[in-house]
């Protein structure tokens, strides 16, 4: 067991060895660029993208040009944003006052273009309702962006419901799965008309996602350039990176199997720092629809600073990774109601497919001991 132990698989994970095997050969013999189509390394590169589309394609039940690639999720939540809303008269949209920055900073600058955007607020176990959907539509409502699972407290979102609102009154429904992949088994039937994902979160690379785009939706492409999928997102296709996101989707079942494993983790943690931290502990992820890979909680009255000093054997975060570089509260613990102080003093533990049992059990002996004297 190596020092200091990984608790933020929320914010990114390691890639798979499966993952790396299958994209190795296109970094280096297999290195054509699939936009090349007068010869044999070109034809190559472009039949591995081919069978890549059509393995993320089957895996979400969709035709293999429903799938668009991207960098990641933050350009595949603009492109579906910005693609859909930009040529459109500014009217209302909603969305929820806990999205990833990757989305709220879109509708911000929405906003200043003239849209009407609603932020719903989350009850008090951070969910987001069909009933709070229905009952903020106004006639003039043509856009709902809400995401699939939380990325820090781990609320799952009920997109079923939610599609068949946005169905009856036709309004484009579109939702951030990143957190969702190898984590919740999706209803392809259910899958909103814009759906976006990124490789890092389910053990695939950095630098490469998708958008899944409906053919009921027309997007407009926010890049100028060769014309490239479908002339939807311009630019060299990575061919490694996506060989890579498939090998990924590949492995959605493997991953999906650790979940009664990691629920036990999941409870066993929350169960015992219940014990140890009393009146002290706040559990953020406190959702009963919440998925197990992600416990968040709140020490009241404890530094916050010194909290992330005297734990340094322990890889974790506060929140969004996005938020790691400044002195700010997590958003998403604001809207739950808690003061500036105590949502800095808050932890976001995420567990991952390679978390071990010796690994928790050094988590919670090691927690206990340096928060119980943080307290004292």
């Amino acid at each position: 067991m190596n020092l200091p132990l990984y608790f933020d698989f929320a914010s990114t994970t390691p890639v798979h060895p499966a993952v790396v095997d299958k994209m190795l050969p296109y970094f280096s013999t297999q290195y054509g660029n699939a936009g090349s189509n007068q010869h044999y390394y070109g034809w190559q590169a472009d039949e591995a993208v081919a069978e890549s589309r059509a393995i993320i394609a089957n895996y979400f039940q969709v035709r293999p040009n429903a799938v668009i690639f991207t960098s990641g999720a933050t350009e595949s939540n603009n492109l579906a944003i910005k693609g859909y809303l930009l040529n459109q008269k500014p009217s209302h949209i909603i969305t929820s006052c806990i999205e990833h920055k990757a989305v709220l900073e879109v509708f911000r600058s929405l906003e200043e273009l003239g849209w009407e955007v609603t932020y719903l607020m989350p009850n008090e176990f951070g969910e987001i309702s069909p009933d709070q959907v229905s009952n903020h539509l106004k006639s003039n409502t043509c856009f709902i962006s809400l995401m699939l699972v939380n990325n820090e407290i781990g609320t799952v979102l009920d997109y079923s419901s939610i599609k068949k609102i946005a169905q009856q009154h036709s309004i484009c429904f579109h939702s951030d799965a990143t957190q969702a992949l190898g984590k919740i088994e999706i209803d392809a039937s259910s899958l909103p008309d814009l759906l976006s994902f990124s490789a890092h979160k389910m053990y695939g690379p950095k630098g490469i996602g998708g958008l899944i785009v409906q053919p009921t939706v027309s997007l407009t492409g926010l890049f100028n350039g060769g014309g490239q999928e479908r002339n939807i997102r311009s630019g060299t296709l990575p061919v490694q990176q996506i060989v890579g996101l498939a090998a990924a989707f590949k492995l959605i079942p493997e991953f999906l199997s650790k979940g009664i494993e990691l629920k036990s983790f999941q409870k066993k943690i929350e169960d015992v720092f219940r014990s140890e931290f009393g009146v002290n502990l706040v559990l953020n992820s406190n959702s009963p629809t919440k998925i197990p890979h992600i416990i968040n909680l709140t020490l009241k009255d404890v530094d916050w600073e010194k909290m992330f000093r005297s734990t340094a054997e322990i890889a974790y975060s506060n929140g969004s990774a996005c938020n790691a570089k400044t002195t700010n509260p997590s958003h998403v613990l604001l809207a739950l109601g808690h003061p500036n102080n105590h949502a800095l003093s808050s932890m976001r533990l995420s567990l991952g497919y390679y978390t071990t049992k010796q690994e928790i059990d050094y988590l919670i002996s090691y927690l206990t001991e340096k928060i119980n004297r943080l307290i004292a």
